[in-house]
């Protein structure tokens, strides 16, 4: 699937981010990386709209990619390593989680950037949408006008199995084991499906790329 999204949504969302992990590896959590992470948080959390029965609805949302079928318990065994070691240790939970997402989230061969995955935290306007439609539509921005794409989903709610675990492991890698305690329990999952992406670029303005229209 990989192979089949566009090139320069791929550029632009998955290897970027990973660029960001990268840099975090490198060199922790310095005052430049948190203003760059603040400058893309329209790439990290998109605007996540539905429609439905709760009306129009549109909410940013924490959303990361899933890996592979074949690899999803691999993935699980290692997050549930890492949190049982570090804990409550902040500098190896942290460096193990971004070697974890480099590792996994995103690495090409692992990953499939046409699933994503979030946490839906009520069953609010999102949640009675999807539940009711089953779509979503995810606006990512990279700015100041790099690129912006509109993403269709076939979107479920999902409130256990592998993927719930993987979802909210991915949030307790980063906010819970370094801290060694929850603000919040386990969330069902909302498992986004690409459907269709539209380049929304102000030099494009609405292209669809992919499915390929050509």
């Amino acid at each position: 699937m990989l192979g089949m999204l566009p090139e320069k949504y791929l550029e632009d969302t998955l290897r970027y981010r990973r660029t960001l992990v990268e840099m975090m590896l490198e060199r922790g959590m310095d005052e430049s990386l948190e203003c760059e992470l603040v400058r893309r948080s329209l790439l990290l959390s998109p605007i996540v709209a539905t429609c439905g029965p709760a009306g129009p609805n549109a909410a940013p949302f924490m959303v990361s990619y899933l890996v592979k079928e074949e690899y999803l318990e691999e993935a699980l065994e290692k997050m549930r390593d890492i949190s049982k070691k570090y804990w409550g240790n902040p500098h190896q939970a942290i460096s193990s989680a971004a070697r974890f997402l480099l590792d996994y989230v995103y690495n090409e061969d692992k990953v499939d950037p046409s699933r994503m995955v979030s946490h839906v935290m009520s069953k609010g306007h999102t949640w009675i949408n999807i539940a009711s439609t089953g779509k979503a539509t995810l606006a990512f921005m990279v700015p100041p006008d790099k690129a912006a794409y509109e993403v269709r989903t076939r979107a479920s709610i999902v409130e256990s199995g592998g993927i719930y675990e993987y979802t909210n492991m991915l949030h307790d890698l980063m906010h819970a084991v370094p801290h060694g305690e929850r603000s919040h329990p386990w969330y069902p999952a909302i498992l986004f499906e690409v459907e269709e992406i539209y380049d929304n670029s102000y030099k494009v303005l609405g292209k669809r790329i992919y499915p390929s229209t050509s």
